[in-house]
């Protein structure tokens, strides 16, 4: 915090300002007043007076969920960009009709790179949007990571040759990598401490609305018109959030940008004028600690709080990946042709992303009200539950044992662990990251958080195939069952509770201190 000759009489972290903050702002030549001494002026300017009473439990304000629908629509698109190969690759690997803009049948390597690339490319979009996002900020870098993202849809929609999808496909995973670790955090800091939690679900939900689209819409139209529409939710994106929704405050804060900083929060915030300078305060006071220790890769390990922080969120999203949920959706079909269900191939994928969209966005409005720490235990129970029925019933078949009367089993263990998994494992890993750590190392945790993620998630995809192959299927997913065993007993001893405290209440938890 700024040194004072005189100490001041009321701290300001426990006051409601009085005074106005724009009148100190607007009668400064520069806009740009360090923060601390516009809180400090404020503060002690008359202290016979500096002391109210806290107005009424205040509402969220509509605007905040507003800018947070829009900034998902990059998750949204990111989505479609996972989801994309499963109406697509069959059209690329059939007959060279009309359906088949490249020509001539691609093969199976062919189609295996068009679906892993975007795994792949997304490993280095965090490397530079990290960065990108302390220097030019939340908002600007996510602007500039939509542009390329576009491009690469468009260049999808008329590629007539295999390599220009290899291109389009690892641009797009640049962009998702990218979108991965920006928006938690830009989601993460317009929020308030009530809501976070559902803000930061709200990226998952936004995800599996992208997916069942593509499940939806994909097979019924051609590939050049399916790239376009999927264009679409980027251009609404870019117009909007350029000119409608603001920089976070933290951001604006700590770049100290005081005219923007408290738009931002007007705009943010339905709350009476003494809340907004309370708030203010407390971010002054959080931005000038941090300032003092400016956050780099060292300090994830230097300091106890972050170490913690670090294990946690890594092991979380590790968890993510080695759950099984890219091996169980790649064997989706296999699944359903075992239980003989007879459902045609676009059925079931729709029956499956309409299953996932609703347990993922049931999150929303569980997380705020049960804690992440119960959802995420939950989730990883219950998923190694669905995992060990399913593994069960592909062991009888794989040693010839009549399983008719269990045919039911696939299916249901298989649905049952698309909602088990989509309560926690899936939303909640990056709405945890965002807040275990404070914005001065924000953006290298969720770096390398993203970086963990498509990295595990890419090695899984590529080897699951072949653990199958050498143990069974069966045994495989028995792996996949204990992996989210041993993730429940982690999450339980190692994450605290972070519902509804702020990012200093959460930092002093991780640093041993329970009061």
């Amino acid at each position: 915090m700024t040194q004072f000759r005189h100490k001041p009489t009321i701290q300001v972290q426990n006051i409601f300002v009085t005074h106005s903050y724009s009148h100190f702002y607007q009668n400064s030549k520069d806009d740009h007043v360090p923060l601390q001494e516009v809180v400090y002026k404020a503060t002690t300017q008359d202290n016979t007076s500096a002391v109210l009473k806290p107005d009424s439990k205040s509402q969220t304000a509509p605007f905040l969920y507003f800018a947070a629908l829009i900034a998902n629509l990059l998750a949204f698109t990111s989505g479609i960009a996972f989801g994309w190969t499963s109406p697509v690759l069959p059209k690329l690997m059939k007959s060279a009709d009309a359906d088949n803009p490249l020509g001539r049948v691609i093969t199976q390597d062919e189609a295996s790179w068009i679906a892993g690339l975007v795994c792949l490319g997304a490993i280095f979009g965090p490397l530079v949007a990290g960065a990108a996002a302390d220097k030019f900020g939340r908002k600007r870098t996510l602007q500039i990571v939509a542009f390329p993202m576009a491009i690469s849809l468009v260049m999808a929609a008329y590629a007539k040759t295999v390599l220009l999808l290899y291109i389009s496909r690892t641009l797009l995973g640049i962009g998702v990598g990218s979108v991965f670790t920006v928006l938690p955090m830009y989601l993460g800091e317009i929020a308030e401490d009530h809501n976070r939690g559902a803000l930061g679900c709200s990226f998952g939900a936004f995800m599996s609305l992208g997916l069942l689209f593509s499940f939806l819409v994909g097979p019924f139209l051609s590939v050049c018109n399916f790239c376009l529409v999927s264009v679409v939710p980027l251009v609404i994106f870019i117009s909007v959030f350029s000119m409608a929704v603001p920089e976070t405050p933290q951001f604006l804060a700590s770049v100290n940008k005081t005219k923007e900083l408290e738009s931002s929060l007007t705009k943010l915030r339905k709350k009476s004028y003494g809340e907004i300078q309370k708030e203010l305060a407390n971010i002054d006071k959080s931005i000038a600690e941090e300032s003092q220790n400016k956050g780099g890769i060292g300090d994830l390990f230097k300091f106890k709080g972050l170490r913690k922080g670090l294990v946690i969120t890594l092991g979380i999203i590790a968890l993510q990946q080695l759950a099984g949920i890219n091996p169980v959706l790649a064997y989706m079909q296999t699944i359903f042709d075992a239980a003989g269900s007879g459902l045609a191939p676009e059925i079931s994928t729709i029956i499956i992303g309409a299953v996932q969209t609703l347990a993922m966005s049931s999150t929303y409005f569980l997380v705020d009200r049960l804690g992440r720490r119960i959802l995420l235990v939950s989730s990883a129970l219950g998923s190694s539950l669905s995992l060990l029925a399913l593994g069960f019933y592909f062991y009888r078949k794989s040693h010839q044992y009549n399983v008719e009367a269990i045919s039911w089993l696939p299916v249901s263990s298989l649905v049952s662990f698309i909602i088990t998994f989509n309560i926690g494992l899936g939303p909640l890993p990056w709405a945890v990251m965002a807040e275990l750590f404070p914005p001065n190392v924000k953006s290298v945790a969720s770096s390398l958080t993203s970086f963990t993620c498509f990295g595990t998630g890419f090695l899984i995809t590529l080897f699951f195939p072949t653990l199958s192959h050498l143990l069974g299927m069966a045994q495989s997913f028995w792996i996949c069952a204990t992996v989210c065993l041993i993730g429940a007993i982690f999450v339980y001893f190692m994450l605290p509770e972070t519902k509804g405290k702020s990012i200093q209440e959460i930092q002093k938890l991780l640093e041993g201190n329970k009061t």
